[in-house]
């Protein structure tokens, strides 16, 4: 006999199966990320010792497999000694009672609404914009800010937009490495950030 706590879950399983495979079968949510490879340690749970009488069975750590390698990598001394094992590696060879502690439970997924098809209008708060621009020359030595500015307004209707400090300090740089091609990116169609 097995029983988990605190669900209070139990059922008769075959000797020589996991505890994980116990919880599957008798329906208790055991977290486990791993596969049951002994990679993750996200299955940590407490063998209780002693007579239980409210079940009529005694439960002994004797009743499960000796520890394991992965146990002694995954728990710490005290935890062993207080009889925590990973349940994917723990074999059942008697009556056990199974405490799950609160973080090695997996919560079950709970699916509020049925799937609908629904058209959602994109709003992002940042765009990014292309723009080629005229190279400056000396007849045309308008600064690359107030070209960009004028590119903007022609281009996609975007009007007074103001630049970020650092962007600014940078901008001469970013126009002739990109060959007077670059992609700005503006927040809510005012401040270019990039």
């Amino acid at each position: 006999m097995v029983i988990f706590q605190p669900s209070g879950s139990r059922g008769d399983i075959d000797e020589g199966k996991t505890i994980m495979e116990a919880s599957r079968e008798l329906g208790v949510d055991i977290d486990g990320l791993c596969g049951e490879n002994a990679t993750c340690g996200k299955c940590k749970v407490k063998i209780e010792e002693g007579y239980f009488e409210k079940y009529g069975m005694k439960s002994m750590v004797s009743s499960i497999s000796p520890i394991s390698d992965a146990d002694r990598k995954f728990l710490t001394e005290q935890q062993l000694k207080d009889n925590y094992r990973l349940a994917c590696q723990t074999k059942i060879n008697g009556d056990i009672v199974v405490f799950v502690p609160e973080e090695s439970r997996s919560g079950n997924q709970v699916v509020r609404k049925d799937a609908t098809a629904r058209e959602i209008k994109l709003n992002p708060a940042i765009n990014k914009y292309y723009i080629e621009m005229k190279e400056a020359s000396l007849n045309d030595s308008m600064g690359d800010f107030e070209r960009i500015q004028a590119l903007m307004e022609k281009q996609f209707n975007l009007k007074d937009l103001i630049i970020d400090y650092k962007v600014l300090v940078n901008l001469q740089n970013s126009v002739r490495q990109g060959k007077w091609k670059i992609t700005i990116w503006i927040w809510m169609n005012k401040e270019i950030i990039r």
